[in-house]
């Protein structure tokens, strides 16, 4: 239990020297895309330090799915993998997308990489 919690602090940490200011012109909001959407309701998925909670989320389609940015002034974005437009450069907020069409989209966040930060919406 101890060494989890030092992997957890360390990773957190490492984001905040990773993920300085951004000079993005995007302080939040946001939406778009075309398709499903899990259980409805804000904060289906959070965007915190590094990782994206949960890495897989089940959404049914024509729903929204909402990314909600739980540690404030830490700058992550959602990119997809589909070109889709994704949420900018954020650092607070929320960013939500419907899917229509059923299937796997994935994601991640630019800043970080896909090895880092990624996720997946499963849509049925």
């Amino acid at each position: 239990m101890r060494s989890m919690i030092s992997v957890v602090a360390m990773l957190a940490v490492s984001a905040l020297f990773a993920c300085g200011g951004s000079t993005s012109p995007y302080t939040g909001g946001g939406g778009g895309g075309g398709g499903g959407g899990g259980g409805g309701g804000s904060g289906d998925i959070t965007v915190s330090n590094n990782y994206f909670t949960p890495t897989q989320f089940t959404a049914t389609h024509g729903v929204p799915v909402t990314w909600t940015w739980a540690s404030a002034g830490v700058t992550h974005n959602i990119t997809f993998d589909d070109g889709a437009p994704g949420s900018g450069n954020m650092s607070s907020g929320t960013f939500s997308r419907t899917f229509d069409t059923p299937g796997t989209y994935t994601y991640y966040c630019s800043i970080h990489g896909k090895a880092v930060m990624n996720g997946e919406v499963v849509v049925q």
